[in-house]
């Protein structure tokens, strides 16, 4: 087959379908959404994107500040921390930014680019803006004064393990873990 020929058959092949389609919208059989949809899915999606986006970076936030109050890693500091630490804020960050990136997908803004970059700049950012904000000791200001304190204390006492969970891993008793292995 020739060039012109191939050409000719896929310009066909796209005027049959753009007249198949204006047949069914003529017809009633296909109906347009309004411009109001399109917006507020828009509009949605952009602020999903915001405050999975805040939250994942307040949450990698938290695991910085808790790792940085253990203080040294001794060998018997990583078991207490391992036993002690919170494992329901790494992972709701890591839900938070796997949902991101699903938005992320789904917006037309990452349609026709090179999406593993924009998901490798997308988790970078959310680290470092975590890191920074670590470092620059906002940690400590939101864990003595403000309306975070109470959660920040929460944290640091290892009362709020789940939230709305039984406290104190329910160590009743005093011994051990609170499973009831070390008896």
């Amino acid at each position: 087959m020739s060039k012109n020929k191939i050409n000719t058959s896929k310009k066909q092949q796209e005027v049959d379908f753009g007249k198949e389609v204006m047949s069914k919208v003529t017809s009633g059989q296909i109906t347009m959404k309004p411009k109001w949809y399109f917006v507020l899915g828009s509009v949605l999606s952009i602020t999903g994107l915001a405050f999975l986006s805040v939250a994942s970076v307040f949450l990698v936030n938290i695991i910085l500040f808790l790792l940085r109050k253990h203080g040294p890693m001794a060998q018997w500091r990583l078991q207490t921390l391992i036993d002690g630490f919170p494992w329901w804020i790494p992972i709701s960050a890591i839900l938070g930014i796997v949902a991101g990136v699903w938005l992320l997908k789904k917006y037309d803004f990452s349609y026709k680019k090179n999406f593993p970059v924009i998901v490798i700049g997308f988790v970078i950012s959310i680290l470092l803006a975590g890191f920074l904000i670590d470092r620059l000791g906002l940690n400590n200001i939101w864990s003595r004064r403000g309306m975070m304190r109470g959660f920040y204390q929460r944290i640091e006492k290892k009362e709020n393990l789940f939230p709305g969970g039984p406290g104190k891993r329910n160590m009743q008793s005093g011994y051990g873990n609170g499973y009831g292995s070390d008896r």
